[in-house]
């Protein structure tokens, strides 16, 4: 689910909750990775809804560590990768 300017928190919240279980999977890394940058962009000062207070300090740490995931699946995890064999 691609998440744009005319999402709600709520869309924006079911995508991170659809995606929990990331690790090792990069697809649902940069789902949750969006949603959780969607939520730090578009929060209020404040915010506790049906007495579910948010936390977004705890986002911050989770934006982090999904990062660190999405870039090193995109690098090969700093493998080196072969040019070119040549026969000795």
């Amino acid at each position: 689910m691609a998440l744009t300017s005319a999402s709600t928190q709520a869309e924006a919240l079911a995508q991170y909750n659809d995606n929990l279980a990331w690790d090792g999977n990069t697809t649902k890394a940069q789902n949750a990775l969006e949603a959780v940058r969607w939520l730090l962009v578009n929060r209020a000062a404040s915010q506790s809804i049906a007495g579910i207070n948010l936390n977004y300090s705890d986002l911050q740490n989770e934006k982090k560590r999904l990062e660190d995931f999405v870039i090193a699946t995109k690098t090969g995890g700093q493998r080196a990768s072969f040019v070119r064999a040549r026969a000795l």
